[in-house]
């Protein structure tokens, strides 16, 4: 390859990789600006339970991901706004031993859909998290197995999956938005 062709390749490159993602939000921004939600129903019904720590969570875990996904939409909460809508499909809970180890970890994954008042559908995401990672050394490990547990992964799963729901919705929050908008409601 010559020079000319080389400076050409390497230019459409960083052209393209500068040039903006196209916006793939069923949701336009226009309305996105102004959407607001009269209410958040969590649904648990169809969930594989993968795991006796998991399941444990059963009884819970659809009032305490509404309370997480109430608190990110906390500003565009109102009585005239739509519906959201979350079908949790998978739920697993690792123990910290296990996690540290690379022997499992914490997922979360469902639905979320926008509805209207006449329930059509405005927008569907797939939301997927994951808690905790495997240690880099077996000290890691160990100290990782100690100073982590089930239930923090259980409470950082509901915390990103509610965040990522409100990203994968609205988009993403300027710097400093989310800890204003916890704090001054």
């Amino acid at each position: 390859m010559d020079r000319r062709a080389f400076l050409f390749v390497t230019a459409a490159g960083a052209v393209a990789a500068c040039a903006p993602l196209p916006n793939t939000n069923p949701i336009s921004r226009e309305v996105r600006a102004g959407l607001t939600f009269s209410s958040v129903e969590v649904s648990t019904s169809g969930t594989a339970f993968e795991s006796t720590r998991a399941a444990d969570y059963s009884s819970r875990l659809a009032s305490d991901l509404k309370a997480m996904i109430e608190r990110e939409f906390v500003d565009r909460m109102d009585p005239g706004g739509v519906t959201l809508m979350v079908d949790v499909s998978r739920f697993n809970v690792a123990g910290s031993t296990t996690t540290a180890f690379g022997r499992d970890q914490s997922l979360l994954q469902g639905a979320a859909r926008v509805l209207d008042n006449n329930d059509n559908v405005l927008g569907a995401y797939t939301v997927q998290v994951v808690a905790g990672q495997a240690a880099g050394s077996t000290a890691g490990a160990l100290w990782d197995a100690a100073t982590s547990s089930g239930g923090g992964y259980y409470r950082d799963l509901l915390d990103e999956f509610a965040r990522d729901v409100r990203e994968e919705i609205l988009g993403g929050d300027l710097p400093g938005a989310r800890l204003l908008r916890q704090i001054t409601n």
